[in-house]
């Protein structure tokens, strides 16, 4: 379904246009003439005749063409009414405003606009604009003369829409769109349409919920495809993928972190409010971006300010953010030096004020040789940029000449929000010139700059292969996946597992401790006992034959004669990897700090399956509790290679048999010098319409 008779009608028929002032349809009339589109405009109001040059139609039925897009502006009684008499014209589109609350009226509009194959925006939709186009169709005032750009915005919020769109002129946009109830096109529709137009570079989706994962998904990665960011603020929660889960993982991983992970895997970015959106979508608007090649530990960001206590208060909220400065050079430090007032240092972040003798020479100066520098990536000119202030005037003069003597990003940033700049920032758009209103906002913007790359491809799976079949084929035909069961499928995907053996006697556990070397652990291994430890079927660090028999007779009487004698493994460090089958997204991967500990701590992270060990080797360098893996207060370093193999290897399981798993978990992993462990697999095989079968 194309969405060009959507956003390139060549003629609209606007129903329920009005002239009566202040009312919606007075709005629609006036912004969908207003706005400069030079298609044809037929307003239908049988009320009214002609208006500013305009015929009224008493019906679509009377109009003298056939239309591209019909706009309802009518009752929520009669949207049905008026969707089935826009079809019978043969429009090729519709945008629906009124609010439908009734299931059955929405099923019963889905019905009829798919039946006859043509995109919706709406009910419940504030409209859609289409800058270049000047196309406006909305029930709402908004400003006219907007500048076109190349900022998409798709919001499932109206509100969200008009924030946006309404006020601040220093985001330039191409397309906006409220997409309502997305009854029949959803949002997914709406950014396949947009990443498809020359004009987008960047695009903004406000989110509650996605309706069409597989579609998203695909647009995420032609997005990456073409370098274009896609900015997301995601409120809420689905349900979609909730469930009663009996592993750890399912009870401590949401649907918005699998979610997040997602939007991650194809590289875009997640933001917190609309103000980061907007100084994010500014940034990445310009064009401009940061090489992911040549970086070293001394590369960073760079900033110059007219204040230390600001300067000050930049470095703060940079590290909070975890964004380096740059170690700039002893060449450029001497440079900027040069270009100084006595008696103010050379460093950066970069006081260059004193008191303002020279300030030109200084900050331009300055500000040149700072992005010069090898190691600097990007650049913040922070003032308490203002309208109609002669320091400032000067100031934009020396701005604008250091962004034409780099290629790097560098952006004018008002440390103060309320600070009227409006006029200013207006002037510095038509530079190409972000202005940004908040420091911090600026850094979330920069981050994301800094983060911003081509996504990894996904690794190659043996998913066809002889032994995933063989695997398949094993699980489909189980009620109870044992944990010896699991350590076999582990251990043919490459995962290092404990020795073990599966005993059904108190001869044979000590047998098979023999064979294994004291100490051992023996466990329950009864079908349907899934917390072992919890329920008292685990116990540890048995060292003689006397231990393990006495041992093996308990957990017999209270469980069963199946019992599980596994090797005894140092415990360095407890790690936990675990799989969520997400229905809309497909399988995450969970990994954590673990053991017993694994629900008190906050700290972990999420990544869709399948990736790389290097990709997992990142992840679990960006947890605070990496640092134990490369010792710490003189614990010897770990073999936190191994973590990151286990992990991509249980990614690439997760990915082969995600539909023939309903849970899977390893918890712990033993982390020590020379090898990472898995100790205990938790392994659920399928799933009926009561729960787990176990």
């Amino acid at each position: 379904m194309t969405l060009d008779a959507l956003f390139r009608p060549n003629s609209v028929a606007l129903i329920g246009a009005s002239t009566r002032e202040g009312s919606y349809g007075r709005s629609l009339f006036d912004m969908a003439t207003g706005g400069g589109f030079t298609g044809r405009i037929y307003p239908v109001n049988p009320t009214y005749s002609d208006f500013k040059g305009h015929r009224f139609y008493p019906a679509i039925s009377e109009i003298p063409e056939q239309c591209d897009l019909a706009v309802l502006s009518v009752a929520t009684d009669r949207v049905v009414e008026a969707v089935e008499a826009a079809i019978a014209a043969r429009v090729r589109a519709l945008a629906i405003f009124a609010q439908v609350p009734d299931h059955a009226m929405r099923d019963r509009i889905a019905d009829i606009v798919e039946k006859a194959g043509i995109p919706v925006c709406g009910p419940n939709s504030m409209g859609f604009h289409n800058i270049p186009a000047g196309l406006r169709i909305t029930p709402f005032p908004a400003p006219l003369n907007l500048t076109p750009g190349g900022i998409a915005i798709i919001a499932q919020s109206g509100s969200i829409m008009g924030a946006l769109a309404h006020n601040d002129r220093r985001l330039r946009f191409s397309q906006i769109v409220s997409t309502g109830s997305e009854t029949v096109t959803t949002a997914a529709d709406f950014l396949a349409w947009i990443l498809q137009q020359e004009t987008t570079r960047v695009v903004g989706m406000f989110l509650e919920t996605v309706r069409d994962p597989a579609r998203f998904v695909a647009c995420l990665e032609d997005a990456a495809e073409k370098d274009i960011p896609i900015v997301i603020l995601k409120v809420g929660r689905t349900e979609a993928s909730a469930r009663m889960a009996v592993s750890h993982t399912g009870a401590l991983v949401g649907n918005h972190d699998v979610f997040e992970a997602t939007a991650k895997r194809y590289g875009a970015h997640l933001v917190e409010t609309v103000d980061e959106m907007a100084a994010v979508l500014m940034l990445f608007s310009t064009g401009r971006r940061i090489p992911q090649e040549g970086r070293t530990e001394r590369s960073g960001i760079a900033s110059i300010h007219d204040s230390g206590g600001e300067r000050e208060l930049i470095a703060d909220l940079a590290t909070d953010l975890n964004i380096p400065f740059a170690k700039l050079s002893d060449d450029t430090l001497k440079e900027i030096a040069d270009h100084l007032e006595p008696g103010l240092e050379a460093d950066n972040p970069l006081d260059a004020w004193g008191v303002g003798l020279n300030a030109i020479e200084s900050f331009l100066g300055a500000s040149n040789a700072m992005m010069a520098d090898s190691d600097v990536l990007a650049g913040l000119y922070v003032l308490n940029w203002r309208d109609h202030y002669y320091l400032h005037e000067i100031h934009e003069r020396v701005l604008c000449d250091a962004v034409s003597a780099t290629d790097k990003p560098l952006v004018a940033v008002t440390n103060y929000s309320m600070t009227t700049d409006a006029v200013l920032a207006e002037r510095f758009a038509e530079r190409g010139i972000p202005l940004i209103k908040g420091m911090r906002e600026a850094l979330v913007a920069l981050r994301a700059l800094l983060d911003h790359k081509k996504p990894a491809p996904r690794p190659d799976t043996d998913t066809g292969s002889r032994k995933a079949s063989h695997w398949r084929a094993r699980l489909k035909t189980h009620q109870w996946t044992g944990e010896a069961e699991g350590y076999e499928l582990l251990s043919a995907f490459g995962v290092d597992c404990v020795r073990h053996e599966l005993v059904s006697s108190a001869d044979q556990a000590i047998e098979a401790a023999e064979r294994l070397g004291y100490p051992v652990v023996l466990k329950t291994a009864e079908p349907g006992v899934l917390h072992k430890s919890d329920e008292g079927g685990v116990k540890i660090n048995l060292k003689d034959q006397n231990a393990v028999a006495l041992i093996y007779q308990d957990l017999e009487a209270r469980f069963g004669s199946s019992v599980l004698v596994a090797e005894m493994v140092d415990a360095h460090a407890e790690w936990a990897l675990g799989v969520i089958f997400d229905p809309d997204f497909g399988p995450a991967i969970m990994i954590s700090p673990g053991g017993v500990l694994v629900e008190l701590f906050e700290e972990r992270v999420v990544m869709m399956a399948p990736f790389s060990a290097e990709d997992a080797a990142a992840a679990i360098n960006s947890l605070k509790a990496a640092r134990l893996l490369k010792g710490f207060r003189g614990t010897p370093p770990l073999h936190g290679k191994g973590l990151a193999d286990t992990a991509s290897a249980l990614s690439q399981i997760a990915w082969i048999f995600q539909d023939d798993l309903d849970e899977l978990e390893i918890n712990p992993v033993l982390v020590g010098i020379s090898r990472a462990v898995a100790v205990d697999v938790l392994l659920q095989t399928g799933r009926t319409d009561s729960g787990h079968q176990g």
